[in-house]
């Protein structure tokens, strides 16, 4: 069983993607019909095309913040992972307890002498041992699957967080476009005064002590 939140930060960073680019976009997209054939035997059907103006991104309020720094400062994401990672524990020491009972057992099987046992006796011996084994990969698959969905409400919770915080920031913000910058990343952040990381993690992290003391 996993020990760390290594597995989640990954599938974290795969759901987020979606926030990259995260455009509040002024221009809705229009629809522009063809003109009228000359041919009034053909009508030409109606074409749709996206507005294009190339001056308006000259004109757009731009942020960007850094992921890495919103995972490692975030309190309700540290919470999460401790939670997460307290419940694998426990989970992995179950697991570790049966099979330690169970290799003892099989041990005790291995070396009982057969020599007057019946052979209902023996077939008994087997089954168990059989039956042992199944409960143990039973439990293992149960214990994967508790901490697969375990994962996946961190990972919904964490993100329906972070976008709508974003939401609120940005009705006072106004910004068109706010990017998540990751290390490593394909995007190269030349003006450090649009980065909003700090604005952002205090904010998530108020937003986040306010509910707790109302819970």
């Amino acid at each position: 069983m996993p020990k760390n939140s290594t597995l989640l930060f990954l599938l974290w960073n795969i759901a987020l993607t979606g926030l990259i680019a995260w455009g509040l976009l002024r221009k809705p997209t229009t629809h522009v019909d063809a003109p009228a054939s000359q041919d009034s035997s053909a009508v030409a059907p109606a074409v749709m095309m996206a507005t294009r103006d190339s001056a308006a991104l000259k004109e757009a309020r731009i942020a960007y913040f850094h992921m890495d720094s919103v995972k490692n400062r975030y309190e309700l994401i540290a919470e999460k992972n401790s939670r997460f990672t307290n419940e694998a524990d426990r989970i992995e020491r179950n697991l570790q307890k049966k099979q330690d009972e169970a290799r003892q057992r099989y041990q005790e099987l291995m070396t009982k002498d057969h020599t007057y046992s019946t052979k209902a006796e023996v077939e008994r011996d087997e089954n168990e041992l059989r039956e042992q084994m199944a409960r143990l990969q039973e439990l293992q698959a149960d214990g994967e699957q508790r901490m697969a969905r375990m994962e996946a409400e961190m990972l919904t919770e964490i993100s329906k967080e972070l976008e709508a915080y974003l939401e609120e920031y940005n009705k006072t913000a106004g910004f068109d476009y706010i990017l998540s910058i990751q290390g490593g990343g394909q995007i190269w952040v030349g003006n450090k005064g649009l980065d909003i990381t700090n604005d952002l993690v205090s904010g998530l992290n108020a937003r986040h002590r306010a509910r707790k003391t109302t819970q």
